[in-house]
């Protein structure tokens, strides 16, 4: 199996308030703020797409696991709750969709 040549990614997914607003930065590029989920914006359905997008670039050639981070003094408590099972999920995704790729190509 190919897995072991792969190396594994680590994707720090920031929740924070930037400009007044609550976002997720997920820092998968030197640019950290290229990856920028506005929780409060009607674009955050396309930014969660770009987001998965780049996701599955990564995961063509590495193992990726998304990790969330709390910025200190972040306090809402339900974002809180919303982020950490949407970054769950996505780890539990990015998996499904690893094992479906290997088998394509077996």
């Amino acid at each position: 199996m190919k897995q072991s040549s792969q190396q594994s990614v680590r994707v720090i997914v920031e929740l924070k308030e930037l400009n007044n607003e609550d976002v997720m930065v997920f820092k998968m590029d030197e640019d950290e703020n290229k990856y920028v989920i506005y929780m409060n914006r009607s674009s955050g359905q396309a930014e969660m797409k770009d987001v998965f997008t780049k996701l599955l670039e990564l995961l063509m050639n590495n193992n990726v696991t998304v990790e969330l981070v709390i910025a200190d003094g972040y306090a809402k408590g339900l974002y809180k709750e919303v982020c950490s099972e949407y970054v769950s999920e996505l780890n539990r995704e990015l998996i499904q969709v690893k094992t479906s790729m290997e088998e394509l190509l077996k």
